[in-house]
């Protein structure tokens, strides 16, 4: 008989976010397979139990889908994990639910926090469509490639940056996309959380208060119509 594969979300900061469901779930399964060891086993530290870990990333995750499509195949449940949130959303991951997917292996989801859908909800921009594109490329002259890409599109867009890149990102979005209405979602969930709604000239002005720490989320308002 077949095992199944948890895509399973997690906190991204507050582990009182732990749902009912994820924590069941993690109890149960007979392995996780998770983007970082260190966060797995403080997670399974939250929920009171100790599992065998597999640790995937971008590079190693082709290679140890094999081996982990092979345990499930068997009949071992396994919950995919990764450091935050929902797993595949610039995550590791969804090379392995697509294999699954074609060999026939039954993929379930846990919901729960996303660090994209909360900063969709408090960022105080209409949302009703939009674009994201999560990490930009690390390279200046990629990066601005890629900017200028998406400043033509109609939408608003949301972009994950870590603190070491967040200046140098802030300054290329007020030269490319110009004067635009924009939120800065800062350490969510935690201890020292900040929702600032500003535009792309006065969020540089906004970094020099900051205290940098953790990831931050980018949204940027799509541009103003022209009449």
């Amino acid at each position: 008989m077949n095992g199944v594969l948890y895509v399973v979300s997690t906190p991204i900061g507050n582990f009182q976010d732990m749902t009912y469901r994820a924590t069941t779930t993690i109890k149960e399964v007979d392995f996780l397979v998770a983007e970082n060891r260190e966060r797995a086993l403080k997670l399974l530290n939250h929920v009171g139990v100790k599992k065998r870990i597999v640790t995937i990333n971008t590079y190693t995750e082709r290679k140890k889908a094999k081996e982990i499509l092979s345990r499930i195949k068997r009949g071992e449940r396994a919950a995919l994990v990764c450091s935050s949130g929902t797993p595949c959303i610039s995550d590791p991951g969804s090379f392995l639910v697509a294999l699954c997917h074609e060999e026939n292996v039954e993929v379930k989801v846990v919901p729960g926090p996303s660090a994209l859908t909360s900063a969709v909800a408090i960022s105080g921009i209409n949302m009703d469509r939009f674009l994201f594109y999560g990490f930009l490329p690390q390279r200046k002259g990629k990066k601005r490639k890629v900017l200028k890409e998406l400043a033509l599109l109609p939408y608003p867009i949301v972009f994950f940056e870590s603190p070491r890149r967040l200046k140098e990102t802030l300054t290329m979005l007020r030269e490319i996309f110009g004067l635009r209405k924009m939120a800065l979602l800062k350490e969510m969930t935690k201890l020292h959380e900040k929702a600032i709604l500003t535009d792309t000239e006065g969020a540089l002005k906004i970094l020099e208060e900051l205290e940098i720490l953790g990831e931050f989320t980018i949204v940027v308002d799509r541009p103003e119509r022209k009449v």
